[in-house]
């Protein structure tokens, strides 16, 4: 039986503005990238971990589902260009796609934006502020592979350009917050500074 629910989490960038991987940075005792994919796979049947095409192999914990690796060949191209390979390689009707460097995600929130999934959306995104983020977000994995496919052969690299392609379901914070009273997967790190404020939150 095919997965219902496929996970894909990003985790190939560069850490350029961090200055080294920071996805294996310590986050209360556990690499960084673990405390996002263990929200994933939490929620979904399976997990698809996006990774450079030099990356060794992560430091993988146990986990209810599987988990596999895919290679993007394309070194450092964002955020798109790995979404669409991580959509080439899911086996779901949907996909939750989220990023390596999330550390405040939990599967309450992963849960609010599956629950909202329809035959009415082929995507949904949580509101800040007075615009929708793309990550997290869910799409609908045949109509996001064929665009992912389309933008990125013509330059495109926003995966923000994805989500707003395909018919969108942008929920209110008032929607999402109970799931997430402090807000926290809106928390990402860049520099060290931000893996210090997560760690302490932790």
């Amino acid at each position: 039986m095919p997965p219902a629910v496929s996970g894909i989490l990003l985790a190939g960038g560069a850490s350029s503005r961090f200055g080294r991987d920071k996805l294996v940075e310590s986050v209360g005792g556990r690499p960084l990238f673990q405390l996002p994919l263990a929200a994933l796979a939490a929620v979904c049947d399976e997990v698809v971990l996006v990774v450079g095409p030099d990356a060794e192999p992560p430091a993988l914990l146990p986990s209810p589902v599987p988990i596999r690796i895919a290679r993007d060949e394309r070194r450092h191209e964002g955020p798109l260009v790995a979404a669409s390979v991580g959509l080439a390689a899911v086996g779901g009707a949907f996909a939750l796609i989220a990023a390596g460097d999330m550390p405040g995600l939990r599967r309450e929130l992963l849960t609010v934006l599956v629950d909202r999934s329809s035959a009415a959306v082929d995507a949904v995104a949580l509101v800040d502020g007075e615009r929708w983020r793309p990550l997290p977000s869910l799409v609908r994995v045949g109509p996001a592979r064929s665009l992912a496919r389309g933008l990125v052969d013509s330059g495109e690299r926003r995966l923000r350009a994805l989500v707003a392609g395909l018919r969108l379901d942008a929920v209110p914070e008032a929607a999402w917050r109970p799931a997430d009273p402090e807000g926290a997967w809106r928390r990402d790190v860049d520099v060290p500074g931000d893996l210090a404020e997560s760690d302490r939150e932790g």
